[in-house]
């Protein structure tokens, strides 16, 4: 018998489960507001993502070529 894989968050609220949680995330339950929130993100992902049990990458050679000098030129605005 397998042992079933067990996440690294689970958050269970009466019928609301959440079994992951990403950038810029939040869970807000009653009368709440959120404001200004802003993500940025770049990401360069040269091997993917290995998920499951009993993997294996052998002998792999992965290259990310990113000539970019700004990728994504943010400007923040200042709150007065």
């Amino acid at each position: 018998m397998k042992k079933k894989h067990s996440s690294q968050i689970h958050i269970l609220l009466d019928k609301i489960e959440v079994m992951s949680i990403m950038n810029c995330s939040g869970i807000f339950t009653g009368e709440n507001m959120q404001a200004n929130w802003r993500t940025f993100q770049k990401t360069n992902m040269g091997f993917g993502v290995v998920a499951g049990e009993y993997n294996d990458s052998d002998s792999n050679l992965n290259i990310v070529h990113d000539p970019d000098v700004v990728d994504m030129p943010v400007q923040n605005k200042s709150s007065n």
